[in-house]
């Protein structure tokens, strides 16, 4: 069972990856350091208290327990974020905050004598969970290649440019780097005092958002034949959609296509709500047992919230798996689903978070 209490780390390092962009590292003491063990894609929850209001964010983890000494999460901000800036602007060497061990399924077993062709594609801060996972699979799989197809808006918002740029050239042949820019810089060359001056565009990379197009010819150029092929997905939801339609339709197995929902602070649910008739709900969770009523179209964790419970969350939008439970007995729907697999929810598993009991008693389990 994952750990969901939160402990006070002290920030190790602040490093300034871009003008909207923070690396935070963080110092684990001994006492903790089994605690915080983690998997490359995997992520973790801050807590932070604003005005005696309680807020929650999950960030994916940029490090790798392979390659990197320190606990890392990299903080894109967000327009009127208010974590995000308070992480930006304020927090500095030495500041506490409550972190939650890392969890998170966005992963794949590595193995030295393996062979794949891996591809992982992201946009924005979707890079986060891509470095981790990238790092990982170079020094625990020589045999396998990478290439990260990385879409930003211009030169000057692509994160931990630096980090890949030297990996690129460490890992050569083994880690195939690719850029695409949707609004690459301009400048303007020539003319008199300034006018009929040209606009020069000096980025000679590729330009545009990631479409099927260059899905398929990223993977005609670095598929090695009959190699296994894993993707990984971190992006807005067209993209995403976008991308595992196209690997099914290259031929790459679900089970093969691994998807990180890109979740930002503005992220709420679609508001499409279950058919919600309220209920009396019991609960398990950290080995006692709950009662209580859900008002019609509660979810269970609001519920739990609202008689001051402290159940685990993170990101409050079907996005992370931390408030996941198991249906005992009882029936529900989720509003949002987007971190659990199919099986899981035939199997019985929910995201608390979005679960709306369709039955007029439910009884579900946290201590799974």
């Amino acid at each position: 069972m994952a750990d969901t209490n939160f402990y006070k780390l002290k920030v190790k390092g602040v490093q300034t990856d871009t003008d909207n962009a923070v690396v935070l590292s963080f110092d684990v003491p001994n006492n903790l350091k089994e605690s915080f063990q983690y998997t490359h894609g995997q992520y973790v929850t801050l807590k932070f208290m604003f005005r005696g209001k309680q807020e929650r964010r999950a960030y994916s983890l940029c490090s790798s327990p392979s390659m990197d000494k320190d606990l890392k999460i990299g903080v894109k901000r967000v327009f009127k974020g208010l974590v995000s800036n308070h992480i930006n602007d304020n927090v500095t060497v030495g500041t506490e905050i409550e972190v939650m061990p890392p969890q998170g399924h966005f992963n794949t077993p590595l193995d030295a004598n393996q062979t794949k062709d891996y591809f992982l594609l992201c946009s924005g801060s979707g890079v986060t969970p891509m470095l981790s996972i990238l790092k990982s699979i170079l020094e625990e799989e020589p045999k396998s290649q990478i290439c990260l197809l990385y879409g930003n808006r211009n030169e000057d918002t692509i994160m931990f440019k630096e980090e890949l740029d030297q990996l690129s050239k460490r890992y050569a042949g083994q880690l195939h780097v690719v850029h695409t820019l949707s609004r690459p810089k301009e400048r303007k060359e020539g003319g008199i005092f300034g006018f009929f001056a040209k606009k020069v565009i000096d980025w000679e990379g590729l330009k545009g958002r990631i479409d099927a197009k260059t899905i398929k010819d990223i993977y005609n150029k670095y598929h090695r034949g009959n190699t296994a092929v894993e993707c990984f997905m971190c992006g807005p939801q067209g993209m995403m959609r976008t991308a595992e339609d196209t690997f099914k339709g290259l031929g790459v197995e679900d089970k093969n296509i691994h998807i990180e929902w890109f979740v930002t602070e503005d992220n709420v649910t679609d508001g499409s709500k279950g058919n919600g008739i309220g209920a009396k709900a019991v609960v398990t969770m950290n080995g006692k047992k709950i009662e209580l009523t859900l008002e019609p179209n509660e979810s269970i964790l609001d519920g739990l919230l609202r008689i001051d419970e402290d159940p685990p969350y993170s990101c409050m939008s079907g996005a992370c798996s931390t408030c996941v439970c198991k249906i005992v007995s009882g029936e529900a729907e989720m509003e949002r689903c987007l971190a659990l697999s199919d099986d899981e929810v035939k199997n019985g598993y929910l995201l608390s978070c979005s679960a709306i009991p369709t039955t007029e008693e439910i009884e579900v389990n946290f201590d799974v």
